[in-house]
């Protein structure tokens, strides 16, 4: 790439700046020719977008394509016919029409070199330098101040020539407006890839990272061939240049699942010895290994090791027989914890004399805790012999006593045989002056006899043979009581039984022959007898008729034991009209 050189105090030249811009411009091309190609025509930008109704807004974009440095003079520079590739920008938002409905368009760019912004310049006047010239030779005329390289949009059914395709729009018949869905990129548009983009769509689709062989300190160019080894799997194989270097040491070839994986393997200059180097998953370890003369030379210590110890073991073997003959002899002396034990039974652990008190102790454990069992001497159980006799001659006394007294009791039955239960307890009641007694886990009350004044003292209450009660008293009388019960089976019938004597009341209704009736009527016994009727009666219940007052008089005749027949006498007499009701009683047995 060419630059301009200039000196100072140097007359400035227009060719000067024109090459100045021109070489700048040549290499921009050369470098664009290097990135796409010399005869490559790309586009970037220029984005289309529906606009308001049938209009499309394109965005700024530009256009790289092949052509000459420049084709006409530029400046006061001749024209220069070399090839260069040129860029051509629209840098503005541009509004293309959509011609109409109903047709296919193409919208389209095309590369424009023209020389713009005339303007009349001022120029040097050598006749007169105070008064500049308007215009070339003061002509007045306008010259173009810029060369421009436009890329021009335009849009039609087909693309010019000259021209490249950019997109195509599709428009449906009747349509008032352009959408998205019309626009699609036109076939042949040269879109290209930025780099970004080329970084996502190659290297990236390689799906790994590449890694440059050779370069770094200490290496060669060489080409390197990684890859497994062919004949043990899981190792990896290396050759330089096409030539095998062997294979590489692997960290897990050949690892269990608890066993740790070698990271490195290395000798160690202070030892002289190979260093493993694992991690156990907490912190690094670093693992001697033994040389083979380190195995050799242990060898052979390890022989003089073994002849001393033998050596010394059979010194031990010497003092151990002396020291068992010893502990033989004390352990005769020594007294078994657990000879004669059962299995429930527990060893005794040890045996030794307490002084506090002055007694042996027996250690054994119960299985949950150690128990410390004190042993009686000689002297605790004399005493206790003593203290005993003692006691015995105390209790015969007191069981002397206890004799007497008891013999002064009412006696009772010793024990329940079945008939009479012994009385275990007889006590006072204060409350209410009342004995009660306790037997066979009953409690009951016994009824006192203390008569006041006019009364005798009851001796004795017994029953006889049929049940009556028996009650002999203070005077020499003896009365008998027969069992009496009543009962009530309605408001007009009473049962009262006294021993085998029954006595009923009830009541009957008579109708009276006066108004129809039989003047008699026969009646069921309440409760049927089963010996005899020793008295039957009955009364009429009076009553009022005319004013007048009428009882008649009633008999009772027996008709059996279980019925009587029951007559209401003189009521035609009377001239009793209404019913008779009679109170009837019957007494047997």
């Amino acid at each position: 790439m060419d630059r301009q050189i200039v000196y100072p105090a140097q007359i400035p030249m227009d060719s000067d700046q024109l090459n100045a811009q021109r070489n700048a411009y040549v290499g921009m091309g050369h470098l664009a020719g290097m990135a796409y190609g010399q005869a490559t025509v790309a586009a970037s930008g220029f984005a289309c977008a529906p606009g308001t109704g049938l209009a499309l807004i394109m965005a700024p974009g530009s256009l790289i394509a092949p052509g000459v440095v420049d084709a006409s003079s530029y400046g006061t520079l001749a024209a220069v016919p070399s090839t260069l590739v040129r860029q051509y920008v629209s840098r503005d938002p541009v509004t293309l029409d959509v011609p109409g409905a109903g047709a296919v368009h193409t919208v389209y760019v095309t590369p424009v070199t023209q020389d713009a912004d005339d303007t009349v310049l001022p120029f040097y006047n050598a006749a007169n330098p105070s008064v500049t010239y308007a215009g070339s030779d003061n002509s007045g005329a306008t010259a173009p101040t810029v060369r421009q390289d436009l890329a021009q949009l335009g849009i039609g059914a087909s693309v010019p020539a000259g021209a490249y395709p950019l997109w195509t729009v599709t428009v449906p018949a009747g349509a008032s407006a352009i959408t998205a869905d019309m626009l699609t990129q036109a076939a042949g548009a040269p879109f290209y890839d930025t780099i970004p983009q080329l970084q996502a769509a190659k290297q990236d689709a390689l799906g790994f990272t590449p890694v440059q062989q050779g370069g770094g300190p200490d290496q060669t160019g060489d080409k390197v061939s990684l890859g497994q080894d062919a004949s043990y799997p899981g190792i990896m194989r290396v050759s330089v240049n096409g030539g095998d270097v062997g294979g590489l040491l692997s960290g897990t070839y050949g690892k269990s699942a608890p066993d740790y994986q070698m990271l490195g393997l290395y000798q160690q200059s202070t030892t002289g010895r190979p260093v493993a180097v694992f991690n156990n998953g907490t912190t690094t370890v670093y693992n001697g290994i033994a040389n083979y003369t380190d195995v050799t030379g242990e060898a052979s210590a390890r022989q003089d090791a073994d002849t001393a110890i033998q050596t010394n073991l059979t010194t031990a073997i010497g003092n151990q027989s002396d020291m068992n003959c010893t502990l033989s002899s004390d352990i005769s002396n020594c007294v078994s914890g657990i000879y004669g034990k059962g299995t429930s039974d527990y060893q005794i652990l040890g045996l030794y004399f307490q002084t506090s008190t002055g007694r042996p102790i027996a250690v054994f454990s119960n299985g949950t805790t150690n128990v410390f069992n004190g042993i009686a001497n000689y002297t605790d159980v004399t005493t206790l012999q003593t203290n005993l006799t003692s006691f015995q001659t105390q209790q015969a006394d007191t069981n002397s006593v206890f004799a007497s007294g008891i013999a002064s009791r009412v006696p009772t039955n010793a024990e329940n045989d079945g008939v009479n239960a012994p009385i275990t307890l007889f006590n006072y009641f204060v409350g209410d002056s009342t004995p009660w007694a306790s037997a066979n886990g009953v409690s009951f009350s016994l009824v006192k006899s203390a008569p006041g004044t006019g009364f005798n003292k009851v001796l004795n209450i017994s029953t006889d043979g049929a049940g009556n009660l028996v009650v002999p008293d203070g005077s020499g009388r003896t009365s008998t009581y027969a069992p009496c019960s009543a009962a009530i089976t309605s408001d007009t019938v009473s049962v009262t039984k006294i021993g085998d004597l029954v006595i009923q009341t009830f009541q009957a209704s008579i109708a009276n022959p006066n108004n129809g009736g039989a003047g008699c009527v026969s009646v069921t016994l309440p409760q049927a007898l089963t010996q005899s009727i020793q008295f039957s009666k009955g009364n009429a219940l009076g009553g009022t008729q005319g004013g007048t007052l009428w009882i008649p008089s009633v008999n009772v005749v027996p008709s059996s034991l279980t019925e009587v027949t029951i007559y209401a006498d003189n009521l035609q007499d009377l001239n009793w009209t209404a019913a008779v009701t009679v109170q009837v009683l019957v007494i047997g047995s």
